[in-house]
C-alpha cells in the first residue's frame, strides 16, 4: 500500500506545508479585501464631502472623524487578521506535536511489544524444553541417586522459572484492570528469604544478603504485591550483577515508614532511561543482543503495586558500580 511506503514524518510534513500555504494564501486575500473596502470607503468619503458645494482637501478630510474612524477600523480587522494567523499556528503546530508523540510513541510500543514476543517466546521455550529432556531422561534411563537428584533440581528450576512468569504476567494483567492491594500483615523477612532461596535455584552463583531487623519485617501490606515487589527486584539485581558479587536487600523505617532497599554492583542504569525501564515490556537493549533473561514486566509490576500502596520507587547509583532500588510505602 501507499501508505506504507511514505514515513509518517514525510506525510505530516506534507500536510503541515499544504496548511501553511492554504491559510497564507487566505490570509492575504483577506488582508487584500480589508485594503479594498477601506479604499472603496475612502471614496465614498471624499465623494460626500467633495461636493460642489463642500469642496475639501485631501488634509482636511483625513483629519474627519469618519475618516479617523475608518483607519482604525481597517487597522482592527488588520490585527485581527494578524491574531487569527497567529492562534491558527500555534494550535496546528500544538496539534501537529500532539499527533507526533502519540504516534511516536505508538511506534515505541509497538517495538516492544515485539521485543516482548521475541523474549516471552524464548522465556516459555528454554524450560519447557528442558522440563521435557528431563522427563525423557528418568522414563528411558535407569538413573542412580545422584543423577536422580540432579534431573530433580534441575526440573525444579525449571518449574520455578516457569511459575514465576505466569505470577508475572497474571499480575500484571490484573494491575491493568485496576488492581487494588488487600491489606494485612505481611512478614518481609520470611518473604525475602523465600525469594532468595527461590534464586538461588536458579542462580546458584548469586550472592544475596539479607538486612532485615526483626522489628521492621512485619508491615501492613498486600502479601502477593509484596511478594512481587521483593522477588522482581531481587531478580533484577541478580541478572545484570556479574557473578558472585553482593546483592544487598535492606529494610529501615524512617519517618514512620518503610524503606526496601535492595543494591547491587552491576552495570547500573543510565540516566536517561531510569524513568523509562518502569515502562511496560521496556528492557535496556534489544532481543537480539541482550544476554539476560526476562520480559520487561518485572519493574513494571514493581512501579505499579508499589503505587498502589501509596508509595514511591527510586532509582539511584551504587558506588563505585551498580544500582539503588529504594521503595518507600
Amino acid at each position: 500500500m501507499l501508505t506504507n511506503k511514505i514515513s509518517l514524518r514525510g506525510l505530516t510534513t506534507v500536510v503541515l506545508v499544504y496548511m501553511v500555504f492554504a491559510f497564507g494564501w487566505w490570509a492575504v486575500q483577506l488582508w487584500r479585501e480589508n485594503d479594498r473596502v477601506f479604499t472603496l470607503a475612502e471614496e465614498l468619503l471624499e465623494r460626500k464631502y467633495g461636493g460642489p458645494n463642500r469642496g475639501i482637501n485631501l488634509t482636511e478630510l483625513r483629519a474627519t472623524a469618519e475618516y479617523k474612524q475608518l483607519v482604525q477600523r481597517r487597522q482592527k480587522h488588520q490585527r485581527m487578521i494578524l491574531a487569527e494567523g497567529i492562534f491558527f499556528t500555534l494550535c496546528l503546530g500544538f496539534g501537529l506535536y500532539v499527533i507526533n508523540r502519540a504516534a511516536k510513541r505508538e511506534v515505541v510500543l509497538a517495538r516492544q511489544r515485539r521485543n516482548f514476543l521475541l523474549s516471552i517466546t524464548h522465556e516459555l521455550k528454554s524450560p519447557i524444553a528442558s522440563l521435557r529432556l528431563t522427563m525423557e531422561t528418568l522414563s528411558r534411563r535407569t538413573l542412580n541417586r545422584d543423577q536422580l537428584e540432579t534431573l530433580c533440581t534441575n526440573g525444579l528450576r525449571d518449574a520455578a522459572r516457569l511459575q514465576n512468569l505466569v505470577e508475572d504476567l497474571l499480575l500484571a494483567a490484573r494491575l491493568e484492570d485496576n488492581w487494588s492491594p488487600h491489606p494485612e500483615p505481611v512478614d518481609l523477612l520470611q518473604i525475602a528469604r523465600d525469594c532468595m532461596l527461590n534464586l538461588k535455584t536458579r542462580f546458584p552463583k548469586s550472592n544475596i544478603q539479607i538486612d532485615i531487623p526483626t522489628e521492621y519485617a512485619s508491615i501492613l501490606a498486600d502479601k502477593s504485591g509484596m511478594t512481587a515487589v521483593v522477588q522482581n527486584l531481587l531478580e533484577n539485581a541478580v541478572k545484570y550483577a556479574p557473578e558472585r558479587t553482593t546483592v544487598l536487600l535492606r529494610v529501615r523505617q524512617v519517618q514512620g515508614k518503610t524503606h526496601l532497599v535492595v543494591s547491587d554492583e552491576g552495570i547500573g542504569i543510565p540516566n536517561s532511561e531510569k524513568t523509562a525501564v518502569f515502562e511496560k515490556f521496556y528492557r535496556i537493549g534489544n532481543e537480539e543482543t541482550r544476554q539476560t533473561t526476562g520480559t520487561g514486566l518485572g519493574l513494571y509490576i514493581v512501579k505499579q503495586v508499589v503505587e498502589a500502596h501509596q508509595g514511591s520507587i527510586s532509582i539511584t547509583d551504587n558506588r563505585p558500580t551498580g544500582t539503588i532500588f529504594t521503595v518507600e510505602i
